[in-house]
């Protein structure tokens, strides 16, 4: 098991976990988180497909994803618009370079912007749909899930983290059935534990929470 390995594994499954469970309750504290794991993934994926640097094997890798990472918890935390577009796009990208890798359609950059376009018209949907509480909710349980069964296929060694690069969702479907069954099981939980909230102390996306 290689260093990056155990990091980014552990960084999975601990902000996975949070963010599938508590997505909605704790918005506005795990979204940052979460958008600076996705950043910081994206960025080591761009940093390979753009500069030519192994997927985390470099300090440059490393240092993209960080910063793009960071920038992306910053927006995600100070603008409330930003962080709702966030939210979504990231699922949009993700669901978009998982699918187009797994069938093979396309290579690095194109790949990418696929994943981009795919992300803008989730996040313009979301936008145009004024946030309701189940998107928020399904974006979070779904997502979160993805990242905690990648952090455990890596940690027990099922998946390496070179697998990332086709997201976090396509890294489950080349994982085979048991991957993608852990999951939906683990995904349905999540959400139904989230939904428990609904109706009583949550009905929306806390906006004065922003200083933007």
């Amino acid at each position: 098991m290689s260093l990056e390995g155990i990091i980014v594994g552990l960084l999975a499954i601990g902000i996975g976990a949070a963010w599938a469970t508590y997505g909605l309750k704790l918005f506005t504290i795990l979204l940052p988180l979460w958008a600076f794991f996705f950043g910081l993934v994206a960025g080591a994926q761009w940093g390979q497909d753009v500069f030519g640097q192994g997927f985390f094997a470099t300090t440059l890798s490393w240092g993209i994803g960080f910063v793009f990472g960071l920038v992306l918890a910053a927006i995600s935390f100070f603008w409330y618009y930003a962080a709702i577009v966030l939210a979504a796009g990231a699922i949009g990208y993700m669901l978009g370079i998982g699918f187009f890798d797994f069938f093979g359609i396309g290579t690095g950059f194109i790949v990418v912007v696929i994943g981009l376009i795919v992300g803008a018209i989730f996040a313009i949907g979301t936008f145009m749909l004024g946030v309701p509480v189940l998107l928020v909710m399904v974006f979070s349980a779904f997502s979160g899930s993805a990242a905690v069964v990648n952090g455990v296929l890596i940690l027990i060694g099922r998946i390496k983290v070179e697998s990332l690069n086709d997201g976090i969702f396509g890294s489950l479907f080349a994982d085979g059935i048991v991957g993608t069954v852990a999951f939906l099981v683990i995904a349905v939980a999540a959400l139904m534990y989230q939904m428990r909230d609904v109706g009583q102390s949550i009905t929306t996306v806390d906006r004065s929470a922003y200083r933007y």
